[in-house]
């Protein structure tokens, strides 16, 4: 008969927090000395108390990093046989570990020594298909991630034994994926959105992303996605809106931090409509802080993470999320209503014009088909941030070059 979890212990970064039982709901409750310590809170929403937490799902913050797709496959391989890993309490037993972030579960996991690679071995290796299966096989379980994609967390060999770089790929259902983002996050640092250190690997199926949430002595700074905020478990990632996610930054960052935090969102929203990023959802935000007893001081939004086009898998793509009333790609004048109404912005066109011009002046290294197939993508999302009358012109030229140049195609 497969076990069934009922108790797990919380530890956070700044000591045990308290635990978490299972009986007709899901029971939280701090230990003593945790309930009077503000800093050993597990999530900005669940404040240090006397009283238990009660709800019928798991609690946000330890939901928000189960893993899903890929790596869920890989637990339900492993462990299926001796546990419901549909489960999500077992789920959590299995896979949350010290890496996992600020706040882990103590169950039942097993010992794994986090991966440590030569980050340059790592981008210059070939037959990188075969590493990253390697890297899979040894140290996909050494913490938990989100996503569905392929990825496994590694620390840098010589470095700390924190995993602080997450590798990445495509697969074969997702060819490109891996450039894909590398391009859309070069982009995004080019226009002037914060983004963590990454690379692509030299054949182009490797993307590494440094994670933004790793302190200098080896622990974890918090870090709650927007539907963990927002009190909703993953799988309600695509319900909700973009001023959803501005009024949680406005609830949740620093006061002194809210008016930059806005800009910066707004920044990153109105770039991901150019590329044409159909999954930026609510997982794909974040607020990033010491502890929760000084988050009034320092949270602030996290640097992006996840910028991919996702046209050339979804020809028909749309919006992840509302945005002021569809999911349909928005045009300018709907962009600044957006940025004045709800990021309190006095001019967003400056930040839509600085945006047009970093996807049209970008230019990788080379010129890959995946760069191509993504080309004409761009320049037309960036296009369509324009004035409405300069989108028209935009349009009538392009099309006026279009006849004229099968007229000229010979027959």
């Amino acid at each position: 008969m497969a076990r069934r979890v009922t108790q797990l212990e919380l530890v956070t970064t700044q000591g045990v927090a308290g635990h978490l039982v299972r009986s007709s709901q899901f029971v939280m409750r701090y230990t003593l000395e945790a309930s009077a310590l503000p800093e050993r809170a597990i999530s900005l929403t669940m404040a240090s108390r006397v009283e238990p937490y009660l709800s019928n799902r798991l609690p946000p913050v330890l939901a928000m990093n189960l893993p899903e797709g890929f790596l869920l496959d890989i637990v339900h391989e492993r462990y299926a046989k001796t546990v419901n890993v549909k489960d999500e309490m077992n789920l959590l037993a299995l896979t949350s570990t010290p890496t996992t972030g600020r706040v882990w579960a103590h169950g039942e996991q097993e010992t794994v020594r986090p991966g440590q690679v030569s980050l340059k071995e790592l981008l210059s290796a070939k037959g990188t298909e075969e590493l990253f299966e390697d890297l899979v096989q040894r140290f996909a379980l050494s913490t938990s991630l989100a996503g569905v994609m392929p990825k496994v967390a590694v620390a840098e060999r010589g470095k700390l034994h924190t995993p602080g770089w997450i590798v990445k790929t495509g697969g074969p259902e997702f060819p490109g994926l891996a450039e894909n983002e590398f391009i859309c996050m070069s982009i995004a640092k080019a226009a002037g959105v914060e983004a963590p250190a990454f690379h692509l690997s030299d054949d182009r199926e490797l993307f590494v992303i440094q994670r933004f949430d790793v302190r200098e002595d080896g622990r974890y700074n918090g870090f709650e996605d927007m539907a963990c905020l927002m009190g909703y478990p993953p799988e309600r990632k695509y319900e909700g809106s973009f001023s959803n996610i501005a009024l949680a930054i406005k609830n949740n960052v620093a006061p002194a931090n809210r008016a930059r935090d806005l800009e910066r969102y707004f920044r990153q929203l109105t770039l991901s409509i150019a590329l044409r990023n159909g999954d930026a959802h609510l997982k794909n935000w974040g607020i990033t802080y010491s502890d929760p007893s000084v988050a009034d001081q320092d949270a602030t939004l996290s640097p992006a993470y996840d910028v991919v086009c996702t046209i050339p898998y979804r020809p028909k793509d749309v919006l992840a999320l509302g945005f002021m009333g569809t999911k349909a790609w928005p045009a300018r004048e709907t962009i600044e209503q957006f940025g004045r109404e709800h990021c309190g912005m006095a001019k967003p066109a400056h930040v839509i014009d600085e945006v047009i011009e970093a996807v049209h002046a970008f230019r990788p290294a080379d010129k890959t088909p995946v760069w191509k197939s993504l080309h004409d993508v761009f320049s037309a999302g960036a296009d369509s941030l324009r004035p409405s009358t300069q989108v028209s012109a935009f349009r009538a030229k392009r099309n006026s070059a279009l006849v004229a140049s099968k007229r000229n195609t010979p027959r």
